[in-house]
């Protein structure tokens, strides 16, 4: 298995570790270690960095987190040798339209997630960047207000991720079910938010994509 020697997180709540507790309203927990800790002991990383933040999305168009976007942030952001970036089931869940394929406009998530991955491929070309999909989540098939479901927004990531060379982790293939009584009370409990045993179920998940 490749080693690095840093390697650089970003991506939303689930990147973070925060999760929901079983019997709890709201996702106030945060795992320890979450699975970007996990990954980066096992690559044998000298120095990892997790820049998860609860809440943002690729697009600017997101009306959670609007100015953290990673369209607004991405050209200063942090380098690593392998760049990991989790992004975009906040995008479906904040309706943030689809756009189409070629775009670079913040205001689409084709525009923005193209804009995102080709600037980290453009001031890092020897990095290798993984493109890790949103994970399962319960509402993942019913359309949003803009009409589009999650797969939708995972099928662009596919197409633009191709488009620059870099590595995508299909992460809705992630082994769990947030329909699945059992697995929502060993795994995600709120059907968005994977616990701690989820954050190392998806490590190892990941690990063997990439090895």
């Amino acid at each position: 298995m490749k080693k690095y020697k840093k390697i650089v997180f970003y991506g939303d709540s689930i990147t973070k570790g925060t999760y929901t507790e079983e019997g709890a309203q709201t996702p106030m927990c945060i795992a320890s270690p979450a699975y970007p800790e996990i990954v980066s002991k096992e690559l044998e990383a000298e120095n990892f960095i997790n820049y998860g933040t609860n809440g943002i999305s690729y697009s600017k168009a997101s009306r959670i987190m609007t100015e953290a976007s990673f369209y607004n942030t991405v050209e200063k952001c942090e380098l690593g040798d392998a760049i990991f970036v989790a992004l975009g089931t906040n995008d479906y869940g904040t309706d943030v339209p689809l756009g189409d394929a070629g775009e670079e406009d913040g205001m689409t998530f084709f525009g923005a997630a193209d804009f995102c991955l080709g600037e980290l491929k453009a001031r890092s070309p020897d990095s290798d960047v993984f493109v890790l999909l949103p994970l399962p989540r319960l509402d993942q098939n019913k359309p949003n207000r803009v009409g589009f479901v999650l797969d939708d927004y995972r099928n662009a990531l596919v197409s633009i991720a191709k488009k620059y060379g870099e590595i995508v982790i299909d992460g809705g293939k992630l082994p769990v079910d947030p329909a699945s009584a059992a697995d929502k009370r060993k795994y995600i409990f709120d059907g968005t938010h994977i616990n701690e045993a989820g954050h190392r179920l998806l490590a190892r998940f990941i690990l063997d994509e990439i090895g």
